[in-house]
């Protein structure tokens, strides 16, 4: 699941990279910049997060488990724990000062202070605010489109060609390999 909060990051943090490199050494004001960039990108996506949708999906995944469906406790134990420690869990993960360290360290390597400024200069005009209104809403749309056509991949036909592909330049292969 983290990988949608930073796949949908990564479109903002993408759109605001410059030509500038790493801060070398870091400053207060730097700092100070850095965070407002987190809140408005990073932050802001975190906070969007569901996490009962995300505990939800995560015991949907759970109860379809054969033991789960064969035994009606355990799925009543999944569904408590899924509730509870699980979300408890993801909730504290995604809103820890490691997680959000860790995304700071890796802005630092990537994103100066002139980029910083730059952006938080734009996103202070009436289209800065939009843009990032909005692009925020699209990363959100873009991830949920992703998900759908990622469910229905195998229907491609792209998808399709490369099985085809896949059996016509494997499969005699495997059939000249020797079993044990």
């Amino acid at each position: 699941m983290s990988n949608k909060v930073f796949y949908a990051g990564a479109l903002a943090l993408a759109m605001t990279l410059g030509a500038g490199g790493a801060q070398a050494a870091t400053s207060p004001q730097y700092e100070a910049v850095l965070d407002r960039y987190y809140d408005l990108t990073y932050g802001h996506q975190i906070d969007q997060l569901n996490i009962d949708e995300l505990a939800e999906k995560f015991r949907e995944g759970a109860a379809s488990k054969p033991e789960a469906k064969a035994c009606p406790a355990l799925g009543k134990a999944i569904d408590d724990f899924s509730k509870n420690e699980f979300r408890k869990a993801i909730s504290e993960y995604f809103h820890s000062p490691e997680l959000e360290a860790e995304i700071k360290d890796a802005m630092r390597k990537r994103l100066s202070q002139a980029d910083l400024d730059a952006f938080l200069a734009f996103v202070a005009t009436p289209a800065g605010k939009s843009f990032l209104e909005h692009s925020q809403a699209a990363n959100v749309d873009v991830e949920r489109a992703i998900d759908q056509m990622t469910d229905k991949m195998d229907q491609a036909p792209a998808f399709q060609a490369m099985m085809t592909d896949m059996v016509t330049k494997l499969v005699p292969v495997m059939l000249t390999c020797k079993k044990k």
